[in-house]
C-alpha cells in the first residue's frame, strides 16, 4: 500500500554514510535499503564457520573523535590490533610501507632507492606535479617509485599513473627524510603512524558497526528504487514496494543505480560527466585452511604484473572469532577494468591463479577446506586526472533540484568509513544549518545507540 505520508526527506542506501547521516537526527528519516541488512559494501557474511567482509576493511582514523564515537558504539564488541602489513618484493616479504624497509631489500635496490631519494633531480624538476607519476617522483625518487610506488599503483587503480589525479596525493602521508635514511641503515622505523594501530568487532565482521547503529536508524529493508520522479515541491519515489513522496532526497547508493532511476529527467551534460568517471570492479577470493597461522600477518601488498592479485588480508588477524578454532583465512583482491581480459575470467580460473600465486610464494600452510569468490561489480572509485571537474558538475546539479550525495559510490570519493561518518557530519550541518559542533552531534549519536534495545 502506498503512503501518503510526504516526508521532509527520505535516504537512500544503509550502509554507513546513510545510517551515520540519519544519526544525528532525533526522529531518523526513513532510509530505503534494497538489501536485507545494513552495510553496503562495509557487510560481512558467513560461510562455514568463517566470517568474510566484502573485500577487508579495519578502523583507523587521523580524527580522534569519530574514531573514539566509532569504537564507543561497539561497546564490548571490539578490539585493538596492531599493524602487521608486509609488501611482497622480489621473493621477499618487505614491512610496510616500503620506504620505511629499505635495508631488508638486496644491497643494489636498497642503494638505488636511497641515493636516488637523497640526490633527486625530480626536487626541482617537477617541483609543482600535476599528476601522481610527477608527485611519486618528486617525493620519493625513481628507485622506490619505480620498485613499487609506481607498479602497484598502476595495479590497483588500471590507469597509468601519469593520468591519476593530485587529489590522491592527500591520502599518502610524506615521511620525514630521516626516517627513510634510517631504514636503508637498519634503524626500525614505523610510517603511517595513523594505521600502524586499528580497531576491529570481535564478532561479526565488520558489519557489526552497521548493525548497531542500525538499530537506532528507521530502515525499510528489501526495498530497492525502481524510479524517481521531480515533482514542483519535491520528488516521488517509486520503490519494489511501495511510493513515497520527499521534499529532498539524501542519496547513498552507487551513481550508477541513481541515474537509472533519474534517467529520463538528467540533463545531458550530467550525463556525460558522469560517463567520464572510472569505478573498478573486484573479484574478493576468500580461502579457509586448516591449520595455525604463526605469521599473524595483516595484509601483503604485491606490486608484481605477473600475479593478478594486488592484495591479501587475514580475517582472523583481524579477529580470531573470524574462523573456526585452529583455522585462519585468506583474502585475495584483484582489482580490474571493466574493459580489461580479466573481465571475461571464468570463476574457475580465477581461484586455480590465486591458489597457484599463494602457494608459489609460501603463503598457504595448511589444507585448503573452502574457496568462496565474490564478485563486487563496482569497488574502486579511481581519481584520475580530470575527475575533480566530472565529480563537481553531478554533485552541483544533483544538489540544485534537492538530490545531496553522499558516500563512497554516491558523493563518488574514496573513503574509509571514519570519513564517511565526517562527511555525514558535514551534510547535516549544512542542510540543517545546525549550530551543534561535531563533537556534540557524535555524543548526541552515540547516545541514541546506547539507548536503542539490543
Amino acid at each position: 500500500m502506498a503512503e501518503n505520508i510526504v516526508h521532509d526527506q527520505i535516504i537512500l542506501g544503509a550502509g554507513p554514510s546513510g545510517i551515520s547521516y540519519s544519526l544525528f537526527f532525533e526522529k531518523s528519516p526513513v532510509i530505503i535499503e534494497k538489501n536485507g541488512y545494513p552495510g553496503g559494501h562495509a557487510s560481512s557474511y558467513m560461510i562455514n564457520g568463517f566470517t568474510l567482509d566484502y573485500g577487508p576493511h579495519i578502523l583507523f582514523s587521523r580524527d580522534k573523535s569519530i574514531l573514539d564515537f566509532i569504537v564507543k558504539s561497539l561497546g564490548d564488541n571490539v578490539h585493538q590490533c596492531k599493524r602487521n602489513n608486509k609488501i611482497s618484493f622480489k621473493n621477499k616479504l618487505v614491512k610496510y610501507p616500503f620506504e620505511n624497509d629499505l635495508s631488508s631489500l638486496d644491497l643494489e635496490d636498497n642503494f638505488e632507492c636511497i641515493s636516488q631519494f637523497l640526490f633527486n633531480p625530480y626536487k626541482e624538476k617537477f617541483k609543482n606535479p600535476s599528476n601522481m607519476k610527477e608527485w611519486f617522483l618528486h617525493t620519493f625518487g625513481e628507485g622506490i617509485s619505480n620498485k613499487y610506488l609506481i607498479p602497484y599503483n598502476e595495479k590497483v587503480w588500471n590507469v597509468p599513473v601519469e593520468k591519476l589525479s593530485m587529489v590522491w596525493a592527500d591520502r599518502i602521508p610524506n615521511p620525514p627524510p630521516e626516517d627513510i635514511l634510517k631504514s636503508s641503515i637498519g634503524i626500525k622505523t614505523e610510517g603511517y603512524l595513523h594505521q600502524l594501530y586499528y580497531h576491529y568487532p570481535k564478532e561479526g565482521g565488520y558489519q557489526a558497526i552497521s548493525e548497531n547503529w542500525s538499530r537506532a536508524s528507521d530502515i525499510h529493508f528489501n526495498e530497492e528504487v525502481i524510479k524517481i520522479n521531480r515533482l514542483d515541491d519535491g520528488f516521488e519515489i517509486e520503490t519494489s514496494k511501495q511510493t513515497y513522496q520527499s521534499k529532498k532526497i539524501v542519496s547513498t547508493i552507487n551513481l550508477s543505480s541513481l541515474f537509472k532511476t533519474c534517467a529520463h529527467w538528467i540533463p545531458k551534460d550530467v550525463v556525460e560527466a558522469y560517463k567520464k568517471l572510472i569505478i573498478n570492479p573486484m573479484y574478493v577470493i576468500s580461502i579457509g585452511i586448516k591449520g595455525d597461522d604463526m605469521d599473524k600477518f595483516t595484509a601483503i601488498y604485491f606490486a608484481d604484473k605477473e600475479f593478478l592479485v594486488n592484495r591479501v588480508s587475514y580475517p582472523c588477524t583481524f579477529s580470531e572469532k573470524n574462523g573456526p578454532k585452529n583455522h585462519y583465512s585468506i583474502q585475495a583482491e584483484i582489482t580490474y577494468s571493466p574493459q580489461s581480459e580479466i573481465a571475461n575470467m571464468s570463476d574457475e580460473a580465477i581461484i586455480q591463479h590465486v591458489l597457484d600465486g599463494l602457494k608459489e610464494r609460501s603463503l598457504i600452510n595448511g589444507e585448503v577446506i573452502l574457496v568462496d569468490l565474490k564478485r563486487v561489480s563496482e569497488s574502486y572509485v579511481v581519481y584520475d586526472v580530470g575527475y575533480e571537474h566530472h565529480a563537481k558538475i553531478i554533485r552541483d546539479y544533483f544538489a540544485e533540484v534537492g538530490i545531496d550525495l553522499l558516500g563512497r559510490f554516491s558523493y563518488f570519493e574514496y573513503i574509509n568509513i571514519d570519513m564517511a561518518v565526517a562527511r555525514s557530519i558535514e551534510t547535516y550541518q549544512r542542510i540543517t544549518k545546525s549550530s551543534l559542533t561535531k563533537e556534540e552531534l557524535l555524543n548526541q549519536a552515540l547516545i541514541k545507540i546506547s539507548n536503542t534495545k539490543r
